[in-house]
């Protein structure tokens, strides 16, 4: 053969590599597309986090409030019959509680928890509910990556090594991306997962932000929230709550970054929805808005 036509056939494998390698990075542009719509339910649910995530394919619940029928009422009220995936972001009764409910009546293909002991009632019939309906039972740890179908993903930043010892600072943190629109729902971290976060070299960076502990000023550290820099942030807490909840510091600085601010104790329910391009925020108390 001479040295001509190793030249053209060198060519041709080329062009067909470059060919092949176009299908699949075209193929993995299309997986990404968003198909139709995408809403985050921010449920009123007093001192808690309930949070339904609903993709074009899959129900997503994060947590679920304190022991209650809350957060099951309003996934009935939404004709939600099964969930993919719940989260767990840690065992404090505000966040598992209400799950207990749910997993009584509604079926669960998985359950992401960051693992860790509580020796608390409500954690162990948590537990035991898990065990007894053999849901698949997953410690979430950072660089966990799911496909939540019809263009939307999860990439869960935190925990690497959580401890039972600091219970809030185990929680799940997770960013879900739809299109160019990603939310950060941060469970109960304070100060030092924060800055866990910021060094792992994981993109905290959200349009949205579930703000952290209910916006308490142990957490929502002026770095983490330029880090993330939102637009929107919904804060989940209860109105009157014992705690003070969300303290004027976590306000005061997500004022003076430009973020707009919307919470359960006085906009109940938020729901945000987005075609991945633009979203729309809805309160259930319209008259709380300022």
């Amino acid at each position: 053969m001479s040295k001509k036509s190793i030249t053209a056939a060198g060519v041709i494998v080329l062009l067909l590599l470059f060919a092949l390698a176009s299908w699949i990075l075209q193929a993995d542009a299309d997986k990404a597309v968003p198909e139709g719509n995408l809403q985050v339910h921010f449920i009123d649910v007093g001192q808690g986090d309930a949070i339904l995530v609903q993709t074009p394919r899959q129900n997503i619940l994060i947590d679920g409030g304190e022991r209650g029928p809350a957060a099951l009422d309003y996934l009935k009220s939404r004709g939600v019959g099964r969930l993919d995936l719940v989260i767990g972001t840690h065992p404090h009764s505000d966040h598992i509680g209400g799950l207990i409910d749910v997993l009584q009546e509604i079926p669960v293909q998985e359950i992401i928890d960051p693992g860790v002991v509580h020796t608390t009632k409500t954690f162990e019939d948590y537990l035991t509910l898990i065990d007894e309906r053999e849901i698949k039972f997953t410690e979430g740890r950072a660089g966990l990556r799911y496909d939540l179908g019809g263009g939307a993903g999860m990439q869960i930043l935190h925990p690497t090594a959580p401890s039972s010892s600091r219970l809030n600072d185990a929680s799940i943190v997770a960013r879900v991306d739809f299109g160019r629109l990603s939310f950060l729902f941060t469970g109960d971290i304070e100060r030092a997962a924060e800055k866990q976060i910021l060094e792992s070299g994981y993109n905290p960076g959200a349009v949205i932000l579930k703000v952290s502990h209910h916006g308490s000023r142990d957490s929502n550290t002026g770095a983490f929230l330029e880090a993330v820099n939102p637009k929107t942030a919904v804060i989940m807490c209860g109105s009157g709550n014992t705690y003070g909840h969300p303290h004027s510091e976590t306000l005061d600085k997500l004022a003076g970054a430009g973020v707009e601010v919307y919470r359960t104790d006085r906009d109940g329910t938020v729901l945000i929805s987005t075609d991945g391009e633009t979203y729309t925020v809805k309160c259930a108390r319209q008259e709380g808005r300022e």
